[in-house]
């Protein structure tokens, strides 16, 4: 009997660190309608202090934004009108070569300030779209993915994938090769298969709406 219940509890124990290991981040500041659907399909409206966790998809409305502080300090800020998933987040405190960070980014785009993931294994950071890979190379940079729009309606600029750098430097990469981005630069990978990546000769006026 004092078998079973150690091992009822050890469980317990054992789902509870799951739990907590799970917890990607928390919002620290949210504008407008944002939604958070998890990796079973729970919905909710997020508020200022809820949690994200690994799995979740963020939603932000065409008037909403959001900012979320990441369990290794990293910083999100979501644009409006942008569906995000934070597919992998693994991170137990400390850079041991165990930490990794993978988001999905199906339509819109995001400010992101890396925090310790990605910090000594830049390999452990990466973004995916429908056309491309970001990594990163300690950033500051701002991924945004334009579909192609729906019948009578307009795209805010080329559809593909976009990457701006603030500082640091990202890798823009797909099958057909790869573009490093610097500080004050935008890469660009339309959206066709197989295209290959390049430097803008300027950065979008997209970027520059607040």
């Amino acid at each position: 009997m004092k078998q079973l219940l150690w091992l009822a509890g050890l469980v317990i124990m054992t789902l509870a660190q799951t739990a907590e290991a799970a917890v990607a981040g928390r919002f620290q500041f949210v504008s407008g309608e944002v939604k958070v659907t998890s990796a079973t399909g729970q919905e909710r409206i997020v508020q200022k202090g809820d949690e994200i966790s690994q799995g979740d998809t963020i939603t932000s409305s065409s008037s909403a934004s959001a900012q979320v502080k990441m369990a290794d300090d990293g910083l999100i800020i979501v644009r409006p009108d942008t569906k995000m998933r934070i597919t992998t987040f693994q991170y137990n405190g400390k850079a041991d070569g165990s930490e990794r960070s993978l988001i999905s980014l199906v339509q819109g785009g995001f400010r992101a300030i890396t925090g310790m993931i990605g910090h000594f294994n830049k390999e452990s950071y990466k973004i995916e779209t429908p056309t491309a890979t970001i990594g990163i190379r300690g950033t500051d940079h701002e991924p945004m993915f334009i579909p192609n729009p729906v019948a009578g309606k307009v795209a805010i600029a080329e559809p593909g994938t976009y990457d701006k750098v603030n500082s640091g430097a990202a890798v823009l990469s797909t099958s057909k090769g790869l573009v490093v981005i610097n500080p004050n630069q935008a890469g660009f990978v339309p959206n066709v298969a197989n295209a290959t990546p390049t430097v803008l000769a300027s950065i979008p006026a997209f970027y520059k709406v607040a």
